[in-house]
């Protein structure tokens, strides 16, 4: 049974769909008389990407997005990145307590130093964590949201996982 349930989250809709689904199929294996209820939780998982490094960047300094002081363009990735790693944790935890009332354990994570892939943060985390689960949305923020059709992510983990996957799909 699924004791462990990932749900990488981007803010597209479709992730939101998948953490929905998420929440039912928890409160729905706690129905079962095997499982109690602290024994399934969900973590939601979002993956910060590697910040592109054009050539010529390195070179002259940047604004401070804190200071507005000119800076090297090392510093100011920290702090693109001290940024993003602030608020991604908040939208994380508003859904958190967006479903509190279901009384399914929640986690939060961020991943901020990520190296690679997208993909392969989220693998590396599943296998580290050991996840019985995977649950994503078709599509994310770089999807084609009118097509019914899977987003790089969602394949590549449907196809690389060493766990289930479920993809949801949003109606």
């Amino acid at each position: 049974m699924y004791k462990k349930i990932l749900v990488p989250v981007d803010g597209s809709e479709p992730s939101n769909v998948a953490l929905e689904h998420a929440i039912k199929l928890s409160q729905q294996c706690r129905g079962n008389d095997n499982i109690s209820p602290g024994n399934i939780e969900i973590t939601i998982l979002h993956v910060i990407p590697e910040f592109p490094t054009p050539i010529g960047l390195l070179e002259g300094p940047m604004r401070s997005p804190k200071t507005g002081e000119l800076v090297h363009f090392s510093e100011y990735v920290k702090e693109i990145y001290e940024i993003m790693k602030t608020n991604s944790a908040k939208k994380l935890i508003s859904l958190k307590n967006k479903y509190e009332s279901s009384n399914v354990p929640i986690q939060t994570k961020v991943i901020a130093e990520s190296i690679g892939s997208i993909v392969n943060n989220i693998l590396n985390y599943a296998d580290k964590e050991k996840i019985d689960l995977i649950i994503i949305g078709n599509i994310g923020l770089g999807g084609l949201s009118k097509v019914k059709a899977l987003g790089s992510v969602s394949r590549s983990l449907s196809e690389k996982a060493t766990c289930p996957v479920l993809i949801v799909h949003q109606n």
